[in-house]
């Protein structure tokens, strides 16, 4: 604002070249702000919980005030409610991966509402929240399933558009690491799995990633944006 009135002043003098500096100034001030502006991404972590990983995993994001979406199987969600307890108290969000893990594109529609609905309940009893997202199995589902699960259950599918392939037994925690510092993106979705190597790359990435102006959140905050 105080630059628009200099430059009308500039004009009423006739004053060219400080016009011209201080319009320059104007554009450097412009491209700093956009330069420092925040990029998003939201981690995401399919398979869980797991004892021990899960937990580890949690250690690396709250030591860097980092959010991120956990992605449960019903079966692990069941077996360990106090990691669940853990991840929504971290500030997390928890979402469904089917129960048992299967490939639901080639299930009927009723057995993948169960595989969903059997989920949310064991969500549902930490949260107290409704369960709206969801990540099949093997990024796995039909167009139709796709809609009916929205109309029915209200519940939408997210996939991803980063992925280290975390779970191939050639990469190790410095390739996970060096992938996503070199592949992170504005509203970037990262798929990762509850892996000890996985917990060892977030190490390193993080704050790497912090450093370059990424801010780490939840599927549910980047769909807010």
């Amino acid at each position: 604002m105080i630059l628009c009135y200099i430059l009308i002043e500039k004009i009423r003098r006739g004053e060219k070249m400080k016009i011209l500096k201080y319009l320059l100034v104007a554009c450097m001030m412009t491209m700093s702000i956009f330069a420092q502006e925040t990029k998003r991404i939201a981690l995401t972590f399919d398979d869980g919980p797991k004892a021990k990983i899960t937990e580890e995993i949690l250690e690396v994001l709250n030591e860097n005030n980092a959010k991120a979406t956990f992605f449960i199987l019903g079966t692990n969600g069941k077996r360990y409610p106090k990691i669940l307890e853990k991840i929504y108290d971290g500030g997390h969000q928890i979402a469904n991966h089917s129960y048992n893990h299967p490939n639901l594109k080639k299930l009927p529609m009723n057995d993948v509402k169960k595989e969903l609905e059997s989920t949310n309940k064991i969500i549902t009893s930490v949260t107290n929240k409704k369960v709206v997202y969801f990540r099949p199995p093997y990024g796995a589902l039909g167009k139709t399933q796709k809609e009916e699960l929205k109309k029915s259950l209200g519940m939408e599918s997210v996939m991803w558009n980063i992925c280290p392939k975390d779970w191939e037994k050639p990469s190790d925690a410095d390739y996970i690491a060096k992938f996503l510092v070199e592949n992170a993106k504005d509203n970037g979705i990262v798929l990762l799995h509850d892996y000890g190597k996985t917990a060892q790359a977030l190490k390193v990435a993080i704050p790497e990633l912090k450093a370059k102006g990424f801010e780490f959140v939840t599927v549910e905050e980047l769909n807010k944006k």
